[in-house]
């Protein structure tokens, strides 16, 4: 069973805790995917993701759910029915977001009239949903879907740069010798093992510190310690590093990057919602893979690289 009957079930509860939300998974018997995990997928190793973290991942990337903090006191929380709309190369292209059912899916088929409705699957994703039409305000009116506009440039156009001091918290190091402890290379774009030491020293590094179901990633400056999304801080390192890892061909309108650098949760669903694909995958070296983006205008690729402290080559 694919990841539609997940967001029908969510989309009817709107709302819930992380354990319904697990139980779910297991319940509807959504079977093993090999597609990319989540926040923290590096090439696979013991820290793999589990089916349930790879699906929140996914249906959070592409904007049909929020989890814990942006869920609004709930753990996870589905959005409200939209339709995303971005100028494409072929017209305005219009993507089915958030909560959905069986009634709104024939009220969208009937909106649509002479426009295109495309229905795209993915595994481990739910269908993507693609009308290209000229008026997409009168399609989501129809629909009684929300309309947001522009919705690539918007969302990134919202949000601050990786290096901005809102995007991470003061923290303690973990105490205690159990940790495993490991530091995010700029060189290889992988994680190394290192030491409490290392990261009491750092004068600005990435530390990803696990212990039996906990991980923490803090990145470490000058003794100080701050919590920070894990490619937010990935970013963050490369910058201080110097070191540029975005690939864009403006006649292809593909946009590329390591695998392991991800862009972070929002950047990334502007990325998407330019095509509504999730990116392709590239067998690379031993260390990393790329992930090509589709479809993406010249003015959002800069915006994307400037947000990320990247410049586009």
């Amino acid at each position: 069973m694919s990841g539609n009957a997940l967001l029908f079930w969510m989309s009817a509860r709107r709302q819930g805790s992380w354990q319904q939300f697990r139980t779910a998974v297991e319940e509807l018997h959504l079977g093993e995917s090999n597609d990319l995990g989540g926040e923290d997928d590096d090439t696979p190793d013991q820290f793999a993701l589990p089916l349930y973290q790879t699906l929140r991942f996914n249906l959070q990337r592409l904007g049909h759910a929020e989890f814990f903090a942006g869920a609004s006191g709930a753990d996870w929380r589905v959005t409200p029915p939209s339709l995303a709309v971005t100028q494409h190369a072929r017209g305005w292209l219009g993507i089915l977001v958030g909560a959905r059912s069986p009634a709104l899916l024939q009220r969208l088929h009937g909106a649509v009239g002479p426009a295109n409705l495309e229905t795209l699957a993915f595994p481990a994703y739910p269908d993507q949903i693609l009308v290209t039409a000229n008026d997409q305000g009168a399609v989501a009116e129809r629909a009684g879907l929300l309309l947001q506009s522009d919705a690539p440039a918007a969302l990134l156009m919202s949000l601050p740069p990786i290096d901005d001091a809102c995007v991470r918290y003061p923290a303690q190091l973990p105490f205690g010798a159990d940790w495993r402890i490991d530091r995010f290379s700029s060189e290889d774009l992988g994680w190394r093992f290192a030491t409490l030491d290392d990261a009491a020293s750092a004068s600005g590094g990435l530390f990803r510190f696990s212990l039996r179901h906990q991980r923490h990633v803090l990145f470490c400056a000058r003794g100080a310690a701050f919590r920070i999304p894990g490619q937010v801080g990935k970013y963050l390192v490369l910058r201080r590093r110097r070191r540029q890892v975005l690939r864009y061909d403006a006649q292809k309108r593909l946009l590329a990057v390591p695998a392991s650098c991800r862009p972070p949760f929002l950047v990334e669903r502007a990325l998407i919602s330019c095509s509504g694909s999730p990116p392709t995958y590239e067998a690379g070296g031993p260390a990393t893979g790329l992930l090509h983006y589709t479809e993406i205008p010249q003015a959002i690729a800069s915006l994307a690289s400037a947000l990320l402290r990247q410049e586009l080559r």
